[in-house]
């Protein structure tokens, strides 16, 4: 599929695509999965075990419904989670041109967020081992991409790209176009400024 027809509706005047990609697809094992996989697993366990003693000894409802809610809890912390973030995942899209960075997510409902590259005053890279990795943008906390997958708290309308295959390529080429251009004209006033400082 060619992800770069998914954003020719959304680009503006005289804005050019310089890459187009996505998330890596399928289900992945985050650094917290270490401790969440286990903890889930335990937790099951002992909420089937609590449900056996309290409909054996035929407890009352809200005892019963806290009982389904902890295997609820459970199977949610060790399965639904990783299909959910697969599916959010396989339906995001990612775009970088001349002036910004797009994302745009959801299969039925389109939702865009756009990040002016004039408006990165901070960017950060993590790389995995093979090569993918998360590119951050602004003050989020970098643990919580590597550790839990994605970005979370933080009201940025772009706080950064996640899981992307090639990670130090995109950061390459994020980073050339938010380079200022040192024009004769601009070195020439930075060497006055310097000369007054000087002074």
């Amino acid at each position: 599929m060619d992800t770069a027809v998914l954003f020719k509706e959304y680009l503006k005047e005289e804005e050019i695509i310089l890459w187009t990609g996505q998330p890596k697809r399928g289900i992945q094992i985050r650094d917290a999965d270490l401790i969440l996989i286990p903890m889930s697993i335990i937790l099951i366990g002992f909420s089937i075990i609590l449900d056996y003693t309290l409909v054996h000894y035929n407890s009352g409802i809200f005892f019963k419904l806290f009982g389904g809610l902890l295997a609820l809890a459970g199977i949610e912390l060790g399965l639904i989670r990783f299909i959910m973030d697969a599916a959010r995942r396989a339906s995001t899209f990612y775009c970088i041109t001349n002036k910004r960075v797009i994302v745009l997510t959801g299969k039925r409902k389109r939702l865009i967020k756009t990040l002016p590259l004039k408006n990165i005053d901070r960017m950060e890279i993590t790389e995995e081992n093979d090569g993918s990795g998360f590119i951050i943008f602004g003050n989020t906390n970098p643990l919580y991409p590597w550790l839990l997958g994605g970005f979370y708290f933080t009201t940025d309308s772009v706080p950064g790209l996640e899981l992307l295959p090639d990670v130090k390529n995109v950061y390459r080429i994020i980073n050339k176009q938010i380079k200022v251009d040192l024009t004769p004209g601009l070195a020439a006033e930075i060497r006055k400024e310097d000369r007054k400082d000087l002074n």
